[in-house]
């Protein structure tokens, strides 16, 4: 079943589109990974799938319903997003962090059921932060705060999760487990992500379909990350040098 749909649609800003003709869609149990040379454009699609901005024209579709007939709060009873913005906030614990996340469930006074603390405990130690639940946010590494918001991320126990480079500030180390994990709860929670990334490596062992965003403004391949992702297409879509990723990546 397809969560998220766009529709021949354009995205961009302020009725300038800087992607046209946009058609994929982002599936239950499934990751769906944009790709792309920086500027192309996949924060502009994400955005846009996540109801942060209007499309320039065409359709987007939440679970078979315009994205733009939702209230906020029903979309975002639906949808989790993470974007690579820094978030600010003042003198709260990893956990108070987390447990914002949690707001549709406990209202405005953020009274925490059993049920509630069970879960955020569940999601931060999947994401490895559960020892870091005590520490102040404000003192904690930037790779540190990214999982606490990854955790965050999926502490609302999403439908679809729409991320942005959510592995920005880990070490490989962590990416691994992040990504290992990731996959698991997509796989355990059938729930549709789409979401944007740098590692092309990680991407291939990852992503269920990866959509490629051409420097043209156009999408260019859609298909499957073990067919898209050879040396030779690698080149054509981020304007390598023939024989540089094989170089690299070989």
């Amino acid at each position: 079943m397809s969560e998220i749909v766009f529709n021949k649609t354009s995205v961009g800003y302020n009725g300038i589109p800087i992607v046209v003709d946009v058609n994929f869609t982002a599936d239950k149990g499934r990751i769906s990974a944009l790709i792309g040379p920086n500027g192309a454009g996949k924060s502009t699609v994400l955005k846009t799938a996540a109801g942060l901005i209007k499309p320039v024209s065409g359709q987007v579709l939440i679970r078979d319903k315009a994205i733009d007939s939702y209230s906020s709060a029903d979309l975002y009873s639906i949808l989790s997003v993470m974007m690579t913005e820094r978030v600010k906030v003042g003198f709260m614990t990893a956990f108070d962090v987390v447990r914002v996340g949690r707001y549709r469930y406990t209202g405005i006074f953020g009274r925490l059921t059993e049920d509630d603390r069970s879960v955020i405990k569940e999601s931060m130690e999947m994401i490895g932060v559960w020892d870091l639940r005590d520490r102040e946010y404000n003192t904690l590494s930037d790779g540190q705060k990214q999982r606490v918001l990854l955790a965050r991320a999926i502490v609302s126990e999403p439908g679809i999760l729409i991320m942005d480079e959510p592995a920005s500030f880990l070490d490989m180390g962590r990416k691994i487990e992040f990504f290992d994990a990731l996959t698991e709860y997509v796989r355990e929670k059938n729930i549709a992500v789409l979401i944007s990334m740098h590692e092309v490596e990680l991407i291939r062992k990852v992503a269920d379909k990866v959509i490629c965003i051409g420097q043209n403004g156009r999408i260019d391949a859609i298909g499957q990350a073990k067919e898209l992702i050879s040396p030779e297409y690698m080149e054509k879509l981020f304007g390598m040098k023939k024989g540089k990723y094989e170089e690299y990546f070989g």
